[in-house]
């Protein structure tokens, strides 16, 4: 019941930045979602302060810096790459911080939330934009 809650939670909070995101033009939604590609990495980096090694840091930092250039390409190439660095982003947060070890600066709930949300959005950006993003 509690992962059920966790993924539900997650679902909530990407319906509700597509619905808010949906208000822009298809440009600029688009650029939003790389920017929360970004955040969301850069979440992770955030968590190290509260209580983690210099080794976590620079893994977190090592993948704030890959989804940062995925989101980039994303944006000058393909939304398909930005939908895939999403979905990826699910790899991150479940086998590096759930399945792996469970680092103790990461909150439990967390990666569990971000698995629906990511998938989520992934899906919707390939759904939405499978056609050419207006420039």
């Amino acid at each position: 019941m509690e992962i059920a809650l966790q993924l539900l939670a997650g679902a909530v909070a990407c319906a509700a930045l597509i619905l808010l995101a949906r208000r822009l033009a298809p440009r600029r939604e688009l650029r939003l979602y790389a920017v929360g590609l970004v955040v969301a990495a850069l979440i992770y980096v955030g968590f190290v302060a509260r209580d983690a090694s210099i080794g976590w840091l620079a893994i977190e930092l090592a993948g704030l810096a890959v989804f940062a250039l995925a989101a980039l390409a994303g944006l000058k190439f393909s939304p398909w790459i930005l939908a895939a660095a999403w979905a990826a982003h699910v790899a991150w947060d479940v086998l590096l911080h759930k399945l792996v070890e469970t680092p103790s600066f990461v909150p439990d709930w967390y990666p569990m939330v971000c698995v629906s949300f990511d998938l989520l959005l992934a899906g919707y950006i390939v759904v939405r934009f499978s056609k050419k993003v207006p420039r």
